[in-house]
């Protein structure tokens, strides 16, 4: 770090990668072309099969590349966690690139309110071209709203303070939701502010992680992580009312992503009617209504 930079705090991105050499490029260049200037940037590669390490010689000097065996994104993250170095941290996928003045933007409104813990931007969601297909307006932070409604509000472009990853890391039993997870247990830590600026972007394309069908574990994930949560012994008095709300919801996530297996679907029918039995009486009793009107008008 030069003596120019000094009066700028450090930012650490962590990019974890896994056969995204198409993708991983412009990535790296929307971190590295950013308008601030002292990041430091760390890309770990769970040693992929195709064009990344390549991509990543072409930036040598300007980045820390580490590879290892494939873990999983959570390890991955894990790792990046004890490599970084900066007071502010963010996880950049390797297919989802930052904007333009993400980082400056950033650490400008975290360093406006030191009482919060993180910030994210809005985004904007693209195609495997990198065309936008929607512009996302991010909620407004409510850790009690994300719990009841299931539903990750800090999203793509997230950053945090460094004492959040001195108390928490990723979950590595959760394959598809750690991110989530993580975020719900920061949470109890401090709030996050929202920056209402387009500085991120979500890319969809067929090998997302987070594309439905992934079967059983991506639908387990959605019912152990609210389990998890809800197991916290310092959760607020008024996430603890929203209880039912929450099972519900990610009883409704967890049916999405079933697939087709009919063991599969059977589970998590099973788990749904266990977890959120008020959903099934709502439906019995729309069934009862529509049969009696039926009767009554025969």
């Amino acid at each position: 770090m030069s003596s120019k930079n000094k009066k700028f705090l450090l930012v650490t991105v962590i990019t974890p990668t896994y056969n995204r050499g198409d993708f991983l490029r412009e990535t790296i260049l929307s971190v590295l072309t950013q308008d601030y200037p002292n990041i430091e940037y760390i890309v770990l590669d769970g040693n992929s099969a195709d064009s990344t390490k390549e991509v990543v010689n072409e930036f040598k000097g300007k980045l820390i590349f580490d590879v290892h065996k494939n873990k999983g994104e959570q390890y991955a993250v894990n790792k990046g966690f004890k490599m970084a170095k900066g007071e502010i941290v963010g996880v950049v996928n390797s297919d989802d690139p930052l904007l333009p003045g993400a980082i400056k933007e950033i650490v400008s409104v975290m360093s406006k309110n030191p009482h919060l813990i993180g910030a994210y931007p809005d985004w904007i969601k693209i195609d495997r071209g990198s065309k936008e297909i929607e512009k996302v307006f991010a909620p407004d932070y409510d850790f009690t709203y994300m719990i009841k409604m299931h539903k990750m509000i800090p999203g793509p472009g997230t950053f945090f303070r460094k004492n959040v990853i001195k108390k928490l890391k990723r979950d590595e039993r959760f394959k598809y939701v750690g991110d989530y997870d993580f975020i719900l247990r920061a949470g109890l830590i401090g709030d996050f502010i929202r920056i209402p600026k387009f500085l991120a972007a979500f890319r969809i394309h067929p090998g997302a992680a987070t594309l439905k069908n992934k079967g059983l574990d991506m639908a387990m994930g959605h019912i152990r992580v609210i389990n998890k949560i809800f197991a916290s012994p310092d959760l607020p008095k008024g996430v603890k009312g929203v209880r039912s709300q929450a099972y519900q919801k990610a009883c409704e996530a967890a049916r999405i992503c079933r697939g087709d297996n009919l063991i599969t679907k059977v589970i998590i029918s099973i788990l749904s009617l266990y977890y959120s039995p008020s959903n099934y009486i709502e439906l019995l009793t729309k069934y009862r209504i529509k049969k009696i009107k039926h009767f009554l008008s025969s």
